[in-house]
C-alpha cells in the first residue's frame, strides 16, 4: 500500500510544478511560439495526452530520484537541480544539435529554468513532507 506521505510527495510535487510551468510558459509565450512556428511551419498545438505523459514522468522521476531518496530539504534540492538540469539539458540540447531553428540563447534559457523548476518543486515537496513528518 503507498503511504500517506508518498502521495503527499507526489501531490506536492505535481500542483508545485503544474503551476510553477504555467506560470512561465505563460510568460515566456510571445517569445517562444514565433520559434516554434518557424520550426514546426505552424504555430504550436499541443497534444495533450504526451504532453500528460510528459508530466507523469518528470513528477515520477523527481520523487524518485530527488524527495524520496532525500535526507533533509537541501539534499532535495540539490537532487532535484542535477535532475533538472540533466532532463533539461537533454532535452534541450538534442533539439539545438537536430532543428536549425531552435536557438542556443532558447536552450540554455530552458536548461536554467528547468534546473530551477525542478530545483524549488523538490524542496517544496520535501519541506511539506517534513513538516507533516
Amino acid at each position: 500500500m503507498i503511504s500517506n506521505i508518498v502521495i503527499t510527495q507526489v501531490l506536492a510535487i505535481t500542483v508545485v510544478m503544474l503551476i510553477m510551468d504555467i506560470i512561465w510558459l505563460t510568460a515566456t509565450n510571445a517569445t517562444t511560439r514565433p520559434m516554434f512556428a518557424a520550426i514546426q511551419g505552424q504555430p504550436l498545438k499541443p497534444r495533450w495526452i504526451p504532453t500528460l505523459a510528459v508530466y507523469t514522468i518528470m513528477v515520477a522521476a523527481v520523487w524518485y530520484f530527488a524527495v524520496n531518496p532525500s535526507t533533509n530539504i537541501t539534499d532535495a534540492a540539490g537532487r532535484g537541480a542535477a535532475l533538472g538540469f540533466s532532463m533539461f539539458g537533454l532535452y534541450d540540447l538534442t533539439n539545438y544539435a537536430t532543428l536549425e531553428r531552435y536557438t542556443l540563447d532558447f536552450a540554455l534559457t530552458d536548461m536554467i529554468w528547468g534546473t530551477f523548476l525542478f530545483t524549488v518543486t523538490s524542496a517544496i515537496a520535501a519541506t511539506i513532507t517534513a513538516i507533516k513528518a
